[in-house]
């Protein structure tokens, strides 16, 4: 039986914080499901995650 990841907080993009309905992207990252409003928004988080993430994976409200 395969364990859920746990899922960062918030119900909007990571990268632009757009609310988002079913069409989520999902990205997992050191054990954490991120979701983003599109494919850009996932590209740019992928070049640097820490810019977006708290030490404890958490999302930031403003990037670094």
């Amino acid at each position: 039986m395969s364990q859920a990841l746990p899922q960062a907080p918030g119900r909007g993009c990571v990268v632009c914080k757009k609310p988002f309905g079913e069409g989520a992207l999902r990205l997992r990252y050191e054990g954490r499901l991120y979701d983003f409003d599109s494919e850009r928004c996932k590209r740019i988080f992928q070049e640097n995650p820490d810019r977006w993430l708290d030490a404890g994976g958490g999302v930031l409200d403003q990037p670094r």
